[in-house]
């Protein structure tokens, strides 16, 4: 008998949702971390002395229903805030601002004011254009299995709809915000806005053919609809209820626990070793960790073939940000034109600095040279406006968010070149909130590659496979008819590596956990049997 019906590697929030489930489910499940603490990239710890900082994810977009209502987070202690400011995005100084309020009504009214009519139903029109490419990605829909393009395509209902898919697949950002938000003067600072969200995911600028996929991909909404929410004491709360919610179901979950290898007997993947000696063996493993770091880390490539392990190879990671944290003496301040958002606080929860489409794409080209972009975009979240309690009293954090960080620079140069970006993101914020140096008490620098080590993520790539056309629906999949099956029987994958790709969503840890569930149900042998469909090399 073994060890445990299931064991998930990597106590990141897919691995914790994926271990819920299967706990909830009466399955003798294990979860492996090799940190001190759950939630890997959207995990919260202090940092900064007496703050509990975000490192890595920091906001909660809606959640699909059928998995709220399953992991029930409230339950187990997570607490949730909503936004009645959820962004403020400022562009130019000649510029408007946009404030995103969570009232439908103010939001529009402000984009009818601040931009004119034309921009309101531009903006609605680019949102109802993103529905359908959603859609069939399947971006919110629990346990899904992903379909190549190519059958998307020829399922289209007709040659607009073939059309569409087209466009959001291979076109750019920008040929998409052309379209419905085309005035490069009244429409700036939306159009800025956006080109930031379509790069944030991915290595490419806004202009760059494939990135219209990226803006799709943010702009879907589910059944919640688009509103962001905050988690009272960060992201990290949602994974500690999780672990109170697996050990409350008969699971366990095992920190400063790093595995050394999966353990694959004939082709089968039966346990892992840890590297303190210890083998645990189970009916099924579960990886949370990308495909680089599962397959070349952890299982190694003798098992693979070598068309495998080509594919797996040729999968894009770059992480071409900059994550930079603050502990400010007090809250600051915006400057003329934009001195009258001081009124209300909670316009300092989120300001994003968004410069125009052509310089996120001056800065994209930057990075590919290895130099740090000259107008960074920047997003600047101060989140004890609405939750002090992450830092001590009179004080605020901040974290901040800066692209393009030239990732792929020779590594003897990124110690350099982290530096100039820490000093241009601070810089930049300047601008906008002058006086905001002399407020930072202390703060934390980190690159693609402090992830890299931290997390385990390839080359600190928080996607784990960037938003691409070619690595997204069919193209995470490495099993035909499968979203998390691999070419190694009892393997799977619960983390971002696979459908339906990254963000804060558990979907891809939930939909594993029930793809387990069922290939261990229909098993009459102590080892999972391999997943329904045919395993294919590439």
């Amino acid at each position: 008998m073994p060890d445990y019906d299931a064991i998930v590697v990597g106590a990141g929030h897919n691995g914790m949702a994926a271990a819920a489930v299967l706990a909830r489910h009466g399955l003798r499940v294990l979860a492996v971390e090799k940190n001190d603490y759950v939630g890997g990239m959207a995990g919260s710890r202090e940092i900064l002395s007496g703050c509990r900082n975000d490192v890595g994810a920091s906001l909660l977009f809606p959640l699909a229903k059928d998995l709220v209502d399953e992991l029930e987070f409230e339950r187990y202690g997570a607490e949730f805030i909503d936004l009645p400011v959820m962004s403020v995005n400022l562009s130019a100084a000649d510029a408007s601002p946009l404030v995103f309020y969570r009232n439908p009504v103010r939001l529009a009214a402000h984009i009818l004011r601040s931009f004119g009519p034309r921009a309101m139903w531009g903006f609605v029109g680019l949102m109802r254009f993103c529905q359908y490419p959603a859609s069939v990605m399947d971006r919110f829909t629990p346990r899904s299995t992903p379909r190549s393009l190519e059958r998307l395509l020829a399922e289209a209902p007709s040659a607009t709809a073939r059309a569409q898919l087209e466009l959001a697949f291979t076109g750019s950002a920008m040929d998409l915000i052309d379209r419905f938000l085309p005035d490069k003067q009244k429409h700036r600072t939306l159009r800025a806005m956006l080109a930031f969200v379509a790069i944030q995911s991915t290595y490419k600028g806004p202009y760059t053919p494939g990135s219209a996929l990226c803006l799709v991909y943010t702009l879907a909404v589910n059944d919640g609809g688009g509103l962001m929410r905050r988690v009272k004491g960060g992201m990290g709360s949602l994974s500690e209820a999780l672990a109170r919610s697996i050990e409350a179901h008969g699971g366990e979950v095992r920190l400063k626990a790093p595995v050394r290898q999966i353990i694959v007997t004939d082709g089968v993947a039966t346990g892992v070793e840890l590297k303190n000696g210890e083998f645990l063996s189970a009916r099924a493993v579960l990886s949370n960790l990308d495909k680089p770091a599962t397959f070349f880390g952890l299982v190694g490539e003798q098992h693979l073939t070598s068309e495998y392990a080509t594919a797996v190879r040729a999968v894009e990671h770059r992480g071409a940000y900059m994550h930079v944290l603050f502990k400010l003496r007090a809250l600051p301040q915006f400057a003329a034109p934009w001195a009258h958002l001081n009124r209300d606080p909670r316009t300092r929860f989120i300001t994003a600095l968004v410069p125009d489409p052509e310089q996120v794409q001056a800065g994209f080209e930057a990075c590919a040279r290895g130099e740090v972009p000259e107008y960074a975009p920047i997003s600047l979240q101060i989140p004890t406006v609405l939750d002090p309690d992450l830092a001590p009293p009179g004080f605020h954090i901040g974290t901040s968010y800066g692209f393009y960080f030239p990732c792929a620079a020779p590594r003897e140069d990124r110690g350099r070149l982290r530096d100039a970006m820490a000093a241009r993101v601070i810089a930049r914020i300047e601008e906008h909130l002058p006086g905001f140096r002399d407020l930072i008490v202390d703060q934390a620098v980190f690159s693609s590659d402090h992830f890299a080590a931290m997390q385990g993520a390839t080359n600190g790539d928080f996607t784990h496979g960037l938003i691409h056309p070619e690595q997204m629906i069919g193209g995470r999949a490495t099993i035909e008819g499968s979203a998390h099956a691999t070419p190694i029987a009892g393997l799977y994958l619960c983390g971002a590596a696979c459908h339906p790709g990254p963000g804060v969503t558990f979907l891809p840890g939930y939909g594993a956990a029930y793809e387990v569930i069922g290939a261990l149900a229909g098993s009459t042998s102590e080892q999972a049997p391999p997943a329904t469909g045919e395993r294919k090399v590439a």
